[in-house]
């Protein structure tokens, strides 16, 4: 089921709705423009509520699959997202002080928000900085040598190239 894009979180925080359903692509430009592709829609499962503070609160599990750049070969490489979603509803900026420290602000100015841009917004908070294919599934292991990031170098081969040892020596 596709989720509503426009909703009153207010409204259905105190009605205390959860919401389970879908976004398509076409509802995440931003996630489009910041990957190869998006492999699956946004699945999400949404809970308005009121907590014990009785401020409104959104918590939610997404999950989506996309398609970035393998930063080690340059082919395309599947990433599964998976991320949680913990927001507070609040009216203006100037309320953002009152929100929670395990909580998100999401600013509602108006009665309607756009629910796909809260969701987007998590997603890409969640993507990895940099994307690559498990270790001996990737084209650009071969310039990974078995030994480790130094190259198979030995701890004094290192300090016997570092350009500051003859500054040592002179010193003496």
């Amino acid at each position: 089921m596709a989720l509503p894009t426009l909703v009153d979180p207010r409204k259905l925080a105190n009605q205390g709705i959860v919401l389970e359903g879908h976004f398509d692509v076409k509802h995440l430009p931003r996630l489009a423009l910041a990957v190869e592709s998006i492999e699956t829609p946004l699945s999400a499962l949404i809970r308005f509520e009121v907590d014990e503070a009785r401020a409104k609160v959104v918590n939610g599990n997404l999950t989506i699959s996309v398609t970035a750049i393998c930063q080690r070969c340059l082919d395309p490489v599947r990433v599964d997202l998976a991320t949680d979603l913990a927001a507070q509803v609040v009216w203006s900026e100037d309320q953002i002080a009152s929100v929670s420290g395990d909580r998100e602000p999401w600013i509602v100015g108006d009665k309607m928000a756009d629910l796909s841009v809260l969701l987007e917004d998590e997603v890409l908070l969640a993507l990895p900085l940099v994307n690559y294919h498990e270790q001996g599934s990737c084209t650009g292991d071969t310039f990974l040598s078995k030994d480790g990031p130094s190259g198979g170098e030995k701890d004094d081969e290192i300090v016997a190239d570092n350009p500051f040892n003859i500054l040592k020596q002179l010193k003496k």
